[in-house]
């Protein structure tokens, strides 16, 4: 449905909308203006669950999300020739500074956990599943680790890529400990709670999704969320945009505003859990090929370490004042 002349008819047909101008943005997108506002009509391929996950995202996060509007018939897509279309408002995009909407973005994120958390009970079953699924691929890991550096150390003759495996061996160490470290953490805290905490998570880790206005921004595109451990969207986001200035100081508020201890253990747990296993399975045999792919694995897992050692750095004794007004406030 690319012709101008359709999609009017389209709209005219599922929509109590006096359309004045019509323009086409995309293939599959529109822009309608009305006598008083305009709006997006989109054609998608998929079914109703997208539209559901949208619309409840909506309902919580008015403010972020965009609503979509019903068809004539009370139902929230109509049917067209080349898949489903639904309207949505059209918001006018301003220029935003590409570290701007990476910080912007993981703030959308954090408002859509927050404002969808639920938790779901957890019985010993459950728990225990969950650790032996998470054991196993650490375990696994770290084995892979001990055969490759086994494997380097004895040999005369090393391939710059396995120099490199020597080199980088003490930090990889350190993550799988660190790794081990919040996952006692997290299961020990599991257990004893019986409760994990659930959002709905978006899926499509991209800046791209991002809507940047005037006056607020705006997420958008639902097609992958899902509800799970809110860190997922965070895990993505650290291994997309590592490379970012802002990422470290954007994935460290992030944690450090939770107030669920379960999800700042779930995040080190799997952030630091370097998978050596997919490498291995990737290697191409050409050195500066191999090199790379093992420099992209480590750059999120090194940013997640820094920031765990951050956070688990020892206190500074506190001075004689401090102590005193701490003293003062424990009185009252």
């Amino acid at each position: 449905m690319k012709k101008r002349s359709d999609v009017a008819a389209f709209v005219q047909a599922h929509y109590d909308i006096d359309v004045r101008r019509l323009a086409q943005l995309t293939d599959k997108v529109f822009k309608l203006e009305s006598s008083q506002k305009a709006y997006l009509l989109k054609f998608a391929n998929g079914d109703e669950d997208f539209v559901m996950k949208q619309l409840y995202a909506h309902k919580e996060l008015p403010e972020v999300v965009l609503p979509i509007y019903e068809t004539r018939s009370g139902a929230r897509m109509a049917q067209g020739k080349d898949g489903f279309a639904y309207l949505t408002d059209y918001v006018a995009q301003t220029p935003m500074p590409f570290e701007s909407r990476v910080r912007d973005y993981a703030k959308l994120l954090n408002q859509l956990h927050e404002a969808t958390e639920v938790t779901v009970d957890k019985n010993d079953d459950e728990v225990f599943w969950m650790y032996e699924t998470d054991y196993r691929r650490l375990e696994e890991n770290f084995v892979t680790l001990e055969t490759m550096m086994g494997q380097y150390e004895i040999k005369l003759s090393r391939s710059p890529f396995e120099w490199q495996i020597l080199m980088m061996y003490p930090l990889m160490y350190g993550m799988y400990r660190r790794s081990d470290d919040a996952m006692k953490k997290f299961y020990r805290l599991l257990g004893r709670k019986k409760q994990l905490p659930i959002a709905m998570t978006h899926g499509d880790v991209n800046v791209a999704n991002v809507l940047p206005s005037a006056k607020k921004n705006h997420l958008i595109n639902f097609e992958h969320s899902v509800f799970d451990i809110p860190t997922h969207d965070m895990l993505k986001f650290l291994s997309h945009y590592h490379q970012s200035s802002s990422t470290t100081k954007t994935i460290t508020d992030y944690l450090k505003s939770q107030k669920n201890q379960l999800i700042i253990h779930h995040f080190f747990m799997k952030s630091l859990c370097i998978d050596l296993l997919w490498l291995t399975q990737h290697l191409s045999g050409n050195t500066l090929i191999d090199i790379s792919l093992l420099n992209e694995k480590l750059a999120p897992g090194l940013i997640a370490m820094s920031i765990y050692d951050e956070m688990n750095a020892p206190k500074k004794p506190a001075k004689k004042s401090e102590k005193k007004n701490v003293e003062k406030s424990e009185d009252k």
